[in-house]
C-alpha cells in the first residue's frame, strides 16, 4: 500500500509540469504558443531522462531502493518528447513533405528525432512482458538510453539560439557525470 501512494506522488509530480503548461495554454498567457510550449517540453522530457539515469547511482548510494521508481520517470520523459514532438509536428502542420526536408535541412532535428525513435523502442518494450519476452536483448536494448542522452544534447545544444546560451552546457555537464557512473573505472585502470 505504501508503494502505490509513493508512485501516486511521484505521478502527480511528474504529471504537474504538463497541468502548468496547459494552464497556461487556457488562459492565454503564452505570447508565442508554439515556442513557449515546444521548449519546456523538450526541456521536461530531458529533466525527466537525466533523473532516470540518476536512479542507478542514487540506489546505490540510499540505504533504500528507489530503483521500482525508475521506469514511471522513463515513461514520463517519453510522454514529454511525445508532446515536443507533437507541437514540432503541428508547427509543420502535418505536411509530410514540411516535415522530412527540416529534418534533412536542421541537423538537431534530425538528432531529436532519432533520439524519439529509441526512447520509443524503450517505452514500448518497458512493460514486465517484454522484459520477460527480450530477455538479456531488453537489457541491451536499453543500453541505447546512454545514446539517447547524447543526441538530446546534442539536439538542445544546436538548437539553443545563442552559443552564450549556459543552459545547454550545464544541461551536457550533468548528463558526462551521470554517464560517468555508468563507467567501470576498475576496467579502465588496470
Amino acid at each position: 500500500m505504501r508503494i502505490f501512494w509513493q508512485k501516486t506522488v511521484l505521478f502527480i509530480l511528474l504529471f504537474s509540469p504538463f497541468l502548468l503548461l496547459l494552464s497556461d495554454i487556457l488562459s492565454g498567457n503564452l505570447i508565442d504558443p508554439i515556442e513557449e510550449i515546444t521548449n519546456p517540453t523538450g526541456q521536461w522530457a530531458l529533466r525527466f531522462l537525466l533523473l532516470s539515469l540518476l536512479i542507478t547511482p542514487l540506489n546505490k548510494i540510499l540505504p533504500f531502493s528507489i530503483i521500482k521508481y525508475r521506469r514511471m520517470i522513463g515513461l514520463f520523459s517519453f510522454f514529454y518528447a511525445c508532446l515536443h514532438l507533437s507541437i514540432f509536428l503541428i508547427d509543420q502542420q502535418f505536411n509530410v513533405a514540411f516535415i522530412f526536408e527540416d529534418v534533412m535541412k536542421r541537423p538537431y532535428i534530425t538528432l531529436g528525432f532519432s533520439a524519439f525513435v529509441l526512447l520509443f523502442l524503450l517505452a514500448i518494450t518497458s512493460t514486465d512482458k517484454m522484459v520477460r519476452r527480450l530477455g538479456k536483448r531488453w537489457k541491451k536494448l536499453h543500453k541505447s538510453i546512454y545514446v539517447i542522452a547524447i543526441l538530446v544534447i546534442v539536439h538542445f545544444y544546436w538548437q539553443a539560439k545563442s552559443d552564450m546560451d549556459i543552459e545547454p552546457m550545464i544541461y551536457a555537464l550533468i548528463t558526462l557525470l551521470l554517464l560517468s557512473f555508468r563507467i567501470n573505472w576498475k576496467k579502465w585502470l588496470n
